[in-house]
């Protein structure tokens, strides 16, 4: 996996550049990040430049392109690998670039083959010492009280335990009072994504670890706003920022996205390896999924990435569940039994269902669906026509499509 950081001061040049990185490369090995800023803006956030391999500078001049300040960054970050392209590549211009660290130095506008070639070079300068694949998944729901968070928080914590000892991380992005880090856990979190964005100058890896809670060794709890206003600042830029620096550090990344589709859910989807529909098996329920399910392909996402999730299951369902079915043209992943004393129990105590009913219907079905999830080790394809951004899919629209509970 290469990591990717493309920087632009200009939000359409910047979006025209991660296009063509997805038109060149192949997102099941490639990952980018998008910052807006100068060099500068990087030389202030410590060693989360360490997540990245490749850097591309989008400059106007040379002195926009700051080659001091790049000469120090790549002085510091031996393995990063840095691109500049700019409108003026003169002879003149790729000899001062290629002294302050730049490998390629790139015309504007960009010759697709000749971007392509840039990146090619810098990946495979870059293979060697690449960070660790992360695998994401999400996980969301088309109406409250389906139990999207318990599961996510759940299945999170069981990954962890595996025994292959992965790392993971779950990032609460439930827009409504995201309350996942209290499923797992009595103790408050020492800090919220939007408080974090609001100090994202600060971020390296001592900050980002401090701000996480500690579930385990191995599982870590990136805590939601608990407040839909404070998750309404939170600035798309900022999450992409959190999200490349922290996935190198882990195996998976897994969101709980709660039921709202919007920009920052958008990001999390787009990184997706796995979306999980937590759905019950119920009439309502079948609506609702059928037009999440219409939601998620306009927006590009293939439905062989989507895994039907039923809970709270009773054999009195078997007439919801085989209309669900057949309306989703998909069967069901995974089933978790109805279990409400088991569950209530757990959420009451701040504790893991394994940790207080390992042998009950819920757990079993929890571990199992953590071991599925942990036993494949080939990503597949995703379902995103390539180069195809998010702002890309929402150009022209005001606002992206929210779900209504019906």
């Amino acid at each position: 996996m290469i990591n990717i950081l493309a920087l632009s001061e200009d939000s359409a040049r910047l979006a025209q550049i991660v296009h063509l990185i997805g038109e060149c490369g192949d997102d099941r090995t490639t990952r980018v990040t998008r910052a807006s800023g100068t060099p500068s803006l990087l030389g202030e956030r410590g060693d989360s430049l360490d997540a990245f391999d490749v850097l591309i500078v989008d400059a106007l001049s040379l002195q926009d392109a700051q080659l001091a300040v790049v000469e120090r960054l790549h002085r510091e970050h031996g393995r990063l690998t840095c691109l500049l392209l700019i409108p003026d590549a003169s002879p003149e211009t790729l000899i001062a670039a290629m002294r302050a660290g730049f490998r390629d130095v790139l015309n504007w506008p960009l010759d697709a083959r000749q971007f392509g070639d840039a990146l090619q070079r810098a990946q495979s300068q870059s293979a060697q010492g690449s960070a660790r694949e992360t695998r994401f998944l999400s996980f969301i729901s088309c109406k409250g009280g389906a139990g999207t968070s318990f599961i996510a928080a759940n299945v999170a914590h069981a990954i962890a335990h595996l025994p292959q000892k992965k790392r993971v991380l779950l990032i609460d992005l439930n827009q409504q009072f995201a309350d996942a880090a209290f499923l797992v856990s009595d103790e408050t979190p020492p800090s919220t994504l939007p408080q974090i964005c609001a100090q994202i100058e600060r971020m390296d890896t001592a900050f980002f670890d401090t701000s996480l809670m500690h579930v385990s060794d191995t599982f870590h709890i990136l805590a939601g706003a608990g407040d839909p206003v404070k998750a309404g600042e939170i600035k798309e830029d900022r999450l992409e920022w959190i999200l490349g620096v922290a996935s190198p550090q882990y195996d998976f990344v897994l969101f709980d996205l709660g039921l709202t589709l919007n920009r920052l859910s958008m990001i999390a989807l787009d990184r997706s390896d796995q979306i999980h529909i937590v759905l019950q098996a119920s009439m309502p329920h079948v609506r609702a999924g059928r037009r999440l399910q219409e939601i998620l392909c306009s927006l590009g996402y293939a439905q062989d990435q989507m895994r039907l999730i039923l809970n709270r299951y009773t054999r009195h369902g078997e007439r919801a569940r085989a209309a669900l079915e057949s309306v989703l043209g998909m069967s069901a992943y995974q089933v978790i039994p109805d279990d409400a004393d088991t569950v209530t129990d757990a959420m009451n105590q701040g504790l893991p269902v394994a940790k207080i009913a390992r042998g009950s219907g819920v757990s079993r079905s929890l571990q199992t669906l953590a071991e599925n999830i942990g036993a494949r080790t080939a990503k597949p394809g995703r379902g995103q026509a390539k180069g195809d951004s998010l702002f890309g899919r929402l150009l022209g629209r005001q606002t992206p499509p929210k779900l209504e509970p019906l």
